[in-house]
C-alpha cells in the first residue's frame, strides 16, 4: 500500500513539473494571429504575388509579423466546381517591425495557385497585396478587401 502510495505521488509529481514546464514554453512564445488572407489565387506566367506589411499605429515595443504561403494543386473537377489540395506550405520566421518600419515578401509563380497570409501579434499592421509582373516590375493588380481583422 505505501509502495502505490508514493509511486502514485512520484507520478502526479512528474506530472504537475512537466505541465508547468509545458506552460512556461507556450507563455514564451510568441502567439501570431492571421490579420490578412488572400484567399487562393492564381497566378499567371511571369507573375508574382507581393506582400507589404507596415508596422501601423503600434507601440514602441514594435510588433511581430511572419508570412505563410500555401500551395494548392487541383485534384478533380465536377461541373465547373475544381477541388485542390495542399502540395506545399511554408511560414517565414517572425520578423519584429517598429513604428515607421514595413516588410516586403514575394512570392513567386511555381504554376500552382497561391494563398498568402500575414499573421501578427498586433491587430492594427497594415497589409497591401499585389500582382506584379515580374518582367516589367508593373503592378497589374492590388488586392483589396482582405480579411477584416476580428478581435485580437
Amino acid at each position: 500500500m505505501k509502495r502505490k502510495m508514493t509511486f502514485s505521488l512520484t507520478l502526479t509529481l512528474s506530472l504537475l513539473l512537466s505541465l508547468i514546464g509545458f506552460a512556461e514554453t507556450v507563455q514564451g512564445q510568441q502567439r501570431l494571429k492571421p490579420v490578412d488572407d488572400t484567399g487562393v489565387i492564381t497566378l499567371g506566367t511571369n507573375e508574382m504575388l507581393r506582400l507589404t506589411v507596415a508596422a501601423g499605429d503600434v507601440n514602441g515595443d514594435g510588433c511581430a509579423v511572419q508570412f505563410r504561403q500555401v500551395a494548392y494543386m487541383p485534384t478533380s473537377c465536377n461541373g465547373g466546381v475544381c477541388k485542390h489540395t495542399v502540395v506545399s506550405q511554408s511560414t517565414s520566421a517572425p520578423v519584429t517591425l517598429m513604428p515607421g518600419e514595413a516588410a516586403v515578401v514575394d512570392f513567386n509563380n511555381d504554376g500552382f495557385p497561391i494563398r498568402a497570409m500575414v499573421l501578427s501579434d498586433h491587430p492594427n499592421v497594415k497589409v497591401n497585396a499585389m500582382v506584379v509582373d515580374m518582367t516589367t516590375g508593373n503592378i497589374i493588380c492590388v488586392l483589396v478587401g482582405l480579411m477584416v481583422p476580428g478581435p485580437h
